[in-house]
């Protein structure tokens, strides 16, 4: 009954009240709460979604019976199933739909009402107040407002802290860096690649000193921080872990620590599969307070950890790692959602390349590397660049609006025939940005390859 009670309260919470309760609340009590959302999430979806209706008949589960996410064996909604039939998993009428890339290239929809946009207005505004964000700051929001949802999920939480903010969206960085005097800005937030970008251009042209700087939607250079904190004379730099998927953040940095997200319990329930011997696995979430497209085990193919162990700052909520990497072979890099058959898209329309191809993420220094590499007998190499930039500017725009703006770099390098493909499977996507735990096969390493062309407009 106390959970109950508990429940239709908080549902009902001003950001302040939400931001004391996650504060102050024992993690034993966060937890009930969760199994108890869980649970009610789970009967809702059974009754009213016909994904969840017919996966459960098929299992044999009974929904009335389940307590915790175990109760559900190996049942788990996968990025495939939100991909074949989104509408499946309604339970009311939605009035809002974001867009999330796949690994095949078609996205996945995800559906909200008005009311589930408020309530994450609310999470947010709470995580934006836990992560530093005071009354008296001047937000400037360059998240994107296209067809994803961070931008906007972030004005709504501007919206419910009462914070002065221009939203700008995922404009050119020199846009933001021009009005930061202009209206006294004291807070960015954007995507990591982006904020990278405003710092380079504020560490050679002079800067406003900053408070606080905001990121998500893909990791943070590790050595990018005490560099954009410097630049920004002092300024805090904190990431949030979220997704269209997610709606909301699952994981804010509420405290000084960077290694790690502190969950939100009270929405989301956490799990890891399959961990390894470190406690690695991949993320899984359901959604507790959902009601019109609910996600019950949703697999994301991040791989972290979730720790038990209290965070010094006092905290109750349980910690997730910072991203080790992704199941699959999409990556989130160079300001978006990267996948194989994006590039396969772009180097087929290209003369004279063999069918092996792959590409390699970097860094250099801070600034994001795309080395596109490539088998061919070509020679011209500066006309082979300006083919894959045109098939690049025509299938994919936002990548090539992306490398306009200089948050990244992207390279082409030329290799004779034969040299990528070593064994059976050519592994399209290498990642060599944030971590180092999986083997990389960098089939380059003992080679010397014929010819490289760096494109970018920095």
């Amino acid at each position: 009954m106390i959970y109950r009670v508990a429940d239709y309260v908080s549902g009902r919470m001003s950001h302040k009240s939400l931001t004391a309760m996650y504060r102050l609340t024992s993690a034993g009590f966060l937890d009930k709460m969760s199994l108890h959302r869980f649970r009610q999430t789970v009967r809702w979806a059974a009754k009213h979604s016909p994904f969840y209706r017919e996966a459960f008949a098929r299992l044999g589960i009974d929904p009335s019976r389940v307590r915790n996410p175990s109760d559900l064996g190996d049942f788990f909604t996968t990025p495939d199933d939100l991909v074949r039939d989104p509408e499946k998993f309604l339970c009311k009428p939605p009035s809002i739909v974001f867009e999330s890339s796949g690994t095949s290239g078609k996205n996945k929809q995800i559906y909200f009402d008005q009311q589930e946009m408020a309530d994450m207005g609310t999470v947010m505004a709470s995580g934006l107040r836990l992560m530093g964000v005071g009354p008296e700051d001047r937000v400037a929001n360059a998240f994107d407002f296209s067809i994803w949802i961070p931008g906007m999920i972030f004005q709504q939480g501007l919206h419910r802290t009462g914070n002065f903010c221009q939203a700008f969206g995922k404009v050119d960085p020199i846009e933001v860096y021009r009005r930061l005097e202009q209206y006294k800005f004291t807070v960015v937030l954007g995507e990591p690649t982006w904020l990278i970008r405003l710092t380079e251009l504020a560490e050679k042209h002079g800067v406003r000193p900053l408070k606080l700087l905001i990121g998500g939607a893909e990791e943070m250079p590790a050595d990018a921080i005490p560099w954009m904190s410097r630049v920004w004379g002092g300024a805090t730099i904190k990431m949030c872990y979220g997704s269209v998927e997610l709606g909301s953040g699952l994981g804010f940095q509420p405290c000084a620590n960077h290694d790690g997200y502190h969950i939100d319990n009270l929405d989301f329930r956490s799990e890891i599969l399959e961990p390894d011997e470190e406690g690695y696995g991949e993320i899984v979430f359901t959604t507790l307070r959902r009601r019109v497209m609910p996600l019950i085990r949703y697999r994301t193919r991040d791989v972290s950890r979730i720790g038990i162990e209290r965070c010094s700052c006092g905290l109750p909520a349980p910690r997730l790692a910072r991203l080790r990497g992704r199941r699959d072979e999409m990556v989130v890099a160079s300001g978006g959602n990267l996948y194989p058959l994006m590039f396969e898209n772009i180097l087929r329309q290209v003369p004279d390349l063999t069918h092996n191809w792959q590409v390699v993420f970097s860094l250099d220094g801070v600034r994001e590397v795309m080395d596109i590499r490539v088998e061919t007998q070509r020679t011209d190499i500066d006309v082979l660049q300006k083919e894959i930039h045109i098939q690049a500017t025509e299938l994919y725009p936002d990548l090539i609006k992306n490398l306009a703006l200089g948050i990244f770099r992207m390279k082409v390098t030329a290799l004779p025939i034969g040299t990528l493909r070593q064994g059976r499977k050519l592994r399209r996507i290498i990642d060599q940005r944030h971590y180092s735990a999986q083997p990389v096969e960098d089939n380059l390493s003992q080679q010397k390859f014929r010819s490289e062309t760096v494109m970018t407009t920095a």
